[in-house]
């Protein structure tokens, strides 16, 4: 039997087996008067739109899950949302929180440099956040995550070229609520959650909420401290003023901070570069091209002499303003955030001063948007602008004690993006809904790129002809792109919508900046990318509402695509073309009794044209992008006198994929399996819960992402794993 069969197998007896214990303990311990179970599916309100709507109404692909969605399933920070969304991936390289790499079908941008954009947006409470960093942290007091596939660029306008998450925090009511959750779990894990908010006056309402995490590595280093630590703290606070039936005025202020961590864990083992130059691995117990040889081929145990670290710290503040006119809404959403980020690793990942890989990040965003909505009638409309600025200054760096050498660069990237929007719906009948979305946008960019090599190996680093070489480049640059959108979207029935749409995304122009500037200096600056995307979609709700059934097929082609291609030390994007097709689906079933069933797929193909393999150039599958993946959940609610006792198993399934454009051997992530499973007791009417989880049940050895790192001085491969079985109690009061 193969590892990937067995693994089936384990997951499809483990649901069995939890939910059998489910179904057999009602029996014994449920009392005669349970409540009769009513209705079907839970009605999920979303904002896709800019405005609140039933999911079921509204044309576009798209994921919701509510805040008890993501405890019940085991979701604690935003990487976690992979587990429930087909055709999402969200790694971590390196197995640290320096960067977040979003690829939703197959649309990624594989680059950690703190300058770069990703792809896909995320957003928190309406506001971009425009550092790949800030997308990686722990989700608290939230309300519902919403999950957005395809180009959203005419209402969210930054960057959503695939597609977007969206965080929505729970928002200050005139009712006074709240909670606190302690959670101890595996590697001395102490966790604490909390919030608290309710009327300040008969206008102003308020809500405050905090976040602890802390806990020991669980990747063990033989010869210093372990590495994979949490310390995180977090705070929000908002603050809600309505002085009239017409005007609604919410300011925020957040921090979130990682206090400083030992992190950048990966196992290194022997490869050597083929006839092309990729990677290939060497036989179980061959030595890395400086002599390492792993002791046990355990990925959760080394010996690191470098104890590499990560501090990270963003605090932001802004306000959103409405005001309702007799059929209009205006609304302003203003935002200013600071990041402020260091980290360092051994990037040799042995016991030899080899190799300490740093990347620093000092950036200041801030973010105005300007709406007016009209949603009544048979036209209605959004139309508004948006600014973005960005003042960012950014160091990498690559310190090679063992042989005296010592590449880095500073630079900086400033950016000023304006863009004006519009987009309409049009009821041409009962049933038939037109949407049209145009969005032209304006980037203008100051780049400034400073290279500097002290060292031996400095003569192989700086090469004719590249940035490295020119030691000082600078440039100013500005560029137009446009997003669009038209949809047709048929109410065939009351239960179910039918919908087709050609949209245009749009990802802004960036630059080099790799800390060795091998990139061509004609090559310096990459165009922006344009996407265009066909998608035919359908929405269906059955069983009388206990059933609904969401898919589309899509085709996507390229214009333009900003290929990261990563050759060792040399980190280079380019522009080329680019295509993706596929399909993906989610069924939820509520069949009775207390029982809840999800079960979603997605199936992908890829291929980027014009990759240089060798003297050659060829296509190659876009990184990040497993041709199928699954995601199964099952719940089964039980009702007794004294309380409720729920017991959840969700499970997913990615097939196996490259995380690199070369497609390297040594960069084929194989296919895996993640479960994780919690049972939670209530009491006093759900006011206090016990709860017991076990993230990774089948402690999966998972590789999740990996370097080709097979050329000298190095001669390895990195390879970062999840996180190990990982068990823990929760309780939490709700207040």
């Amino acid at each position: 039997m193969s590892n990937r069969t067995s693994a089936a197998v384990r997951v499809a007896c483990g649901l069995h087996s939890i939910l059998a214990c489910a179904a057999v303990l009602p029996a014994y311990a449920q009392s005669s008067d349970t409540p009769e179970e009513i209705g079907g599916l839970t009605e999920i309100v979303v904002t896709a739109t800019r405005s609140s709507a039933n999911l079921q109404d509204v044309g576009i692909s798209l994921s919701a899950f509510s805040s008890e969605d993501l405890v019940d399933r085991g979701v604690r920070d935003s990487t976690d949302l992979a587990l429930l969304t087909p055709g999402l991936q969200f790694a971590d390289p390196g197995g640290s929180p320096i960067a977040g790499l979003i690829s939703i079908r197959g649309v990624s941008q594989n680059d950690f440099a703190g300058h770069i954009e990703p792809a896909n947006a995320y957003y928190i409470d309406e506001v971009y956040q425009p550092s790949n960093a800030t997308s990686v942290q722990r989700l608290y007091d939230v309300e519902r995550v919403e999950i957005l596939k395809g180009p959203q660029g005419t209402l969210f306008g930054r960057n959503a070229t695939g597609g977007l998450l969206h965080v929505i925090t729970r928002q200050p009511t005139q009712s006074l609520d709240g909670f606190a959750e302690l959670t101890v779990g595996s590697f001395d894990q102490l966790g604490f959650e909390g919030a608290v908010g309710g009327p300040l006056s008969d206008t102003v309402s308020a809500r405050a909420a905090v976040l602890y995490n802390r806990n020991d590595g669980y990747f063990k280093n033989a010869i210093g401290p372990d590495y994979a630590n949490d310390d995180t703290v977090a705070g929000r606070v908002q603050v809600k003023i309505e002085p009239s039936d017409q005007l609604d005025i919410s300011l925020f202020a957040d921090y979130y901070e990682i206090r400083p961590i030992y992190t950048g864990a990966s196992m290194i083992t022997g490869a050597a570069p083929d006839a092309d130059g990729l990677g290939i691995r060497l036989p179980p117990g061959s030595p890395t091209g400086f002599g390492y040889v792993d002791a046990d081929g355990d990925p959760y145990t080394g010996a690191l002499d470098y104890p590499g670290q990560l501090e990270r710290r963003t605090w932001s503040t802004g306000a959103k303003v409405q005001y309702q006119f007799d059929t209009l809404t205006l609304a302003s959403i203003t935002s200013y955030q600071k990041l402020d980020s260091t980290y360092d690793s051994d990037n040799d990942f042995s016991p030899y001063p080899i190799g300490i890989f740093q990347q620093n990040a000092d950036a200041t965003h801030l973010t105005q948007e300007l709406r007016l909505i009209d949603a009544d009638g048979a036209f209605r409309w959004t139309a508004g602008v948006y600014y973005l600025y960005i003042d960012g200054d950014y160091f990498q760096g690559f310190n090679l004690p063992a042989f005296a050498s010592y590449p880095r660069a500073n630079y900086s990237v400033d950016t000023r993006s304006a863009s004006a929007f519009a987009q309409s719906e049009y009821d041409i009948s009962d049933s038939v809904r037109l949407t049209t979305g145009v969005r032209v946008t304006r980037d203008e960019k100051k780049y400034n790129y400073t290279e500097v090599c002290e060292g031996a190996l400095c003569p192989l680093f700086i090469q004719p002809g590249t940035l490295a070489a020119n030691g000082t480049t600078s440039d100013e640059h500005a560029e137009t792109g446009t997003s669009g959108r038209v949809q047709l979207d048929w109410s065939a029935t009351d239960d179910l919508l039918l919908y087709s749409s050609v949209s245009l995304g749009y990802k802004a122009f960036n630059y080099n900046a790799g800390f060795v500037g091998q990139a061509p200096l004609s090559m310096f600056r990459f165009k922006g990318e344009s996407l265009l995307a066909y998608e035919i979609g359908e929405k269906f709700q059955f069983m009388n509402n206990r059933a609904r059934l969401n898919g589309a097929v899509f085709y996507y082609d390229y214009d333009d695509y900003q290929a990261f291609d990563q050759r060792g030390f040399n980190f280079t994007l380019f522009n080329t073309t680019a295509s993706m097709y596929g399909a993906d689906a989610e069924l939820s079933v509520s069949a009775g009794d207390g029982y809840l069933f999800s079960v979603g797929g997605a199936y992908l193909r890829t291929k980027v044209d014009d990759v240089p393999i060798g003297t050659r150039r060829v296509s190659r599958e876009a990184p990040q992008s497993p041709r199928y993946t699954a995601n199964l959940s099952a719940s089964k609610d039980t009702h007794f006198q004294f309380g409720g006792l729920n017991v959840n198993v969700t499970a997913s399934y990615g097939d196996d994929f490259y995380a690199q454009l070369t497609n390297a051997p040594v960069t084929r992530i194989p296919a895996s399996w993640l479960v994780n499973a919690r049972v939670t007791l209530s009491l006093m009417d759900d006011r206090l819960s016990v709860a017991v989880f076990a993230n990774n049940l089948l402690d999966e050895e998972r590789e999740t992402f990996a370097f080709d790192v097979s050329g000298a001085p190095l001669g390895g491969t990195y390879t970062t794993y999840g996180e190990p079985r990982w068990y823990g109690v929760q309780t939490r009061i709700n207040f």
